[in-house]
C-alpha cells in the first residue's frame, strides 16, 4: 500500500513539474532564439546575446531549484559562474568561452523538446480517455422490460442471455414478479480497450519525461557532466605541439633513448633517416636497400617500439618523436 501511494505521489509529483515545465521552457525557449539571433539588431546584438549568456546563470539556479522543490531531487545549486565584470573584456571573453552557459543554453532547447512531448502525450492522454468514456456509453444500452423491480432479501434472482448476434448480448433478470433486460452492445469494445491502453501509456510516458528533463537539470545545469564534456573537448581539440627548439637539440644529441636499445644498428638508422623526414624511397635510396626491406624494418621497429595500431595516431610520427626523446603524452 504504502509502496502504491509512493508511486501515486511520485506522478503527480511529475504532472505538476511538467505542467509548470512547458510554459516555462517555451518562453525561455523563445527568449533564447530571439538572443541568439539578435544579429539584426546590430547596435544591440553584443549586448542582447552577453545578457543572455549572463542570463543562463540564473536561469540555471531557478530550473535546479523547481526541480529540487517539485521533484524532491537534492540537485547542487552553482552560483558565481562569472569572475569578470559584464562590461569588460575579460568579462566578454569570459561569458563567451563559458561551458556552463552553452550547456544551459543546450538545456533549454532540449528540455524544450521533452516538454513538448510531454504535453503531446497529455493530449492524447485526454483525448483517449474521452473516448473511452464515450464507448462506455455506447457498450450499455438498456432496454427495461416490466418495468423496474424490488428485490427483497426473501427474492430470488434468476438471470439469463440470449445472443442475438455477434456484436449484441441480452441479459434478462426476473424474481418471479417483474423482469428487466439491458442489451449490452460489444460493437464498441475494440474502441475502448484500445483507448484505454493509450490513456494508460500516454500517463506512464508522464513520468518518464520528467525524469529525463531532471536528468538534464542534474547533468548539464548542476554540472555533473562538466568534466566529462572537457576532457572530451580537450582530447578533441587540443594538439600535441612539438616545438622546433626541441626537435632540433635531439637531432644533435648523441644520446641514446631507452626504449630504442632492443633495435639494430640497421633499424637505428632507418629511424634516424625517418627523423629527417626521408619517404621510404628515400631512406632506401639513402642506403642502398630496396623499399621492401625499408618497410620491412619499419614495421620492427613499430613493434618493437610497442607502438600499437590506433586510428587517431600516425605510428611512424610517434617512432620519431620516440627516437627525438619526445614523449607525445606529456605534451
Amino acid at each position: 500500500m504504502t509502496t502504491i501511494r509512493t508511486r501515486i505521489t511520485q506522478w503527480l509529483r511529475s504532472l505538476l513539474y511538467l505542467v509548470t515545465a512547458f510554459p516555462i521552457l517555451s518562453a525561455l525557449a523563445a527568449i533564447t532564439v530571439f538572443g541568439l539571433s539578435s544579429g539584426a539588431i546590430l547596435p544591440l546584438a553584443v549586448l542582447i546575446f552577453l545578457a543572455l549568456l549572463t542570463a543562463m546563470e540564473y536561469v540555471a539556479r531557478f530550473e535546479v531549484q523547481r526541480a529540487n522543490a517539485i521533484l524532491k531531487t537534492d540537485f547542487a545549486v552553482i552560483s558565481n559562474w562569472f569572475g569578470n565584470p559584464f562590461f569588460s573584456w575579460a568579462g566578454v571573453k569570459e561569458r563567451i568561452t563559458s561551458l556552463r552557459s552553452w550547456m544551459a543554453v543546450a538545456y533549454i532547447f532540449a528540455a524544450f523538446f521533452w516538454s513538448v512531448v510531454a504535453f503531446l502525450n497529455g493530449v492524447v492522454a485526454l483525448i483517449a480517455i474521452a473516448i473511452f468514456i464515450i464507448s462506455l456509453g455506447f457498450i450499455t444500452i438498456p432496454n427495461v422490460g416490466d418495468g423496474f423491480f424490488y428485490v427483497g432479501d426473501d427474492d430470488l434472482i434468476k438471470g439469463n442471455f440470449s445472443i442475438f448476434d455477434s456484436q449484441i448480448v441480452r441479459f434478462t433478470f426476473e424474481n418471479g414478479r417483474n423482469t428487466a433486460s439491458a442489451d449490452w452492445n460489444f460493437t464498441w469494445w475494440p474502441t475502448t480497450v484500445i483507448s484505454l491502453l493509450i490513456a494508460v501509456l500516454c500517463t506512464l510516458t508522464i513520468t518518464r519525461n520528467a525524469r529525463v528533463i531532471a536528468r538534464l537539470v542534474e547533468g548539464l545545469l548542476s554540472g555533473s557532466h562538466l568534466p566529462k564534456i572537457e576532457a572530451e573537448i580537450k582530447a578533441r581539440f587540443s594538439k600535441k605541439k612539438v616545438s622546433e627548439r626541441e626537435v632540433r637539440e635531439a637531432m644533435e644529441s648523441e644520446k641514446l633513448q631507452a626504449e630504442l636499445s632492443d633495435l639494430s644498428r640497421r633499424e637505428r638508422e632507418i629511424l634516424a633517416l625517418m627523423a629527417q623526414g626521408k619517404s621510404n624511397a628515400g631512406i632506401a635510396k639513402a642506403l642502398y636497400i630496396t623499399e621492401g626491406s625499408v618497410e620491412k624494418h619499419i614495421s620492427n621497429i613499430l613493434s618493437k617500439l610497442n607502438l600499437p595500431q590506433e586510428a587517431e595516431n600516425h605510428r611512424r610520427v610517434l617512432a620519431v618523436l620516440t627516437y627525438l626523446g619526445i614523449n607525445p603524452k606529456e605534451q
